[in-house]
């Protein structure tokens, strides 16, 4: 069915050629038509101004973020020139693009092509860029980015406010140490679990290495090292008590990378909300 309607756009693609298409690649993206906005524009030969490519590149960027194609998106927004309406729009979408795909050095530099002349574009510019240092784990740096951005910027208060929240709970948590969790494993059996935050775990652990140990202790004592059930229990004694210090140091990579990728995630949904506010 899509192949249909691919060739019924080609053909009226031709039959208007004369007049251009971007009232009608325009209708194609506004009405959601991602996919076939692309197909015209790669398929449409008419020469247009330098005025009316900036709309063609703008329109195909936009149909390109939709659709979640990020590098073409912004390859496409770049081209927009700064005499066209859609510029500010473009680049800081293109920005935002590269901030996603972990480009903080180049969402930089985008950003810092846009003529921030204009007090709530001044505002939207330093609020980016203090969620990219964020992102790059400049905290110190988008703290002060973040202030810059004025307080009764309708568009950005409630953003400014979340990311402020965000800096302030980095600042407060500690990041737990996974050597510290192994070490501590080693002494006591689970307790490494227990400081990495999974305390059922810990206890549990704390329990089978304790009980297994006894066992083995005790059959020692009764038979000899070289009885089979002090081999037997000891074998398991020593998987457990290994095993709990590696699982340790694993449980508290695990939890920091989650913390790590619930900031990243919460600083990107914060960036990207004022972006579709303000250029609406």
């Amino acid at each position: 069915m899509r192949y249909i309607f691919l060739l019924i756009i080609a053909f009226l693609s031709m039959i208007t050629q004369s007049k251009g298409q971007i009232p009608f690649i325009r209708h194609l993206v506004n009405s959601g038509f991602y996919e076939e906005a692309i197909f015209v524009i790669g398929n449409d030969k008419t020469d247009y101004s330098a005025q009316q490519l900036d709309s063609i590149n703008y329109y195909k960027g936009w149909a390109h973020y939709s659709l979640k194609n990020l590098k073409e998106s912004s390859s496409s927004f770049l081209k927009v020139n700064d005499t066209s309406p859609f510029y500010n729009k473009s680049f800081f979408f293109a920005g935002y693009n590269h901030t996603y795909l972990g480009n903080y050095s180049e969402a930089r530099s985008i950003l810092d092509r846009i003529d921030s002349g204009e007090e709530s574009i001044l505002g939207l510019y330093n609020f980016e860029l203090s969620g990219i240092e964020m992102l790059s784990g400049n905290w110190p740096e988008a703290k002060q980015y973040l202030d810059l951005v004025p307080e009764k910027n309708a568009v950005l208060n409630k953003q400014v406010l979340a990311l402020n929240e965000i800096w302030k709970e980095h600042e407060q948590h500690r990041k737990k140490s996974p050597v510290a969790a192994g070490i501590m494993s080693a002494i006591i059996p689970g307790s490494g679990k227990i400081y990495a935050g999974k305390t059922g775990a810990g206890i549990a652990s704390m329990i089978g290495n304790i009980g297994f140990g006894l066992i083995t202790w005790e059959n020692y004592r009764k038979s000899g090292l070289a009885d089979v059930k002090t081999i037997l229990f000891g074998s398991i004694f020593a998987v457990n008590y290994v095993s709990n210090i590696y699982g340790s140091v694993v449980s508290v990579k695990v939890i920091e990378n989650e913390y790590e990728n619930a900031i990243h995630n919460q600083i990107l949904f914060q960036l990207h909300i004022p972006l579709r506010n303000f250029f609406e």
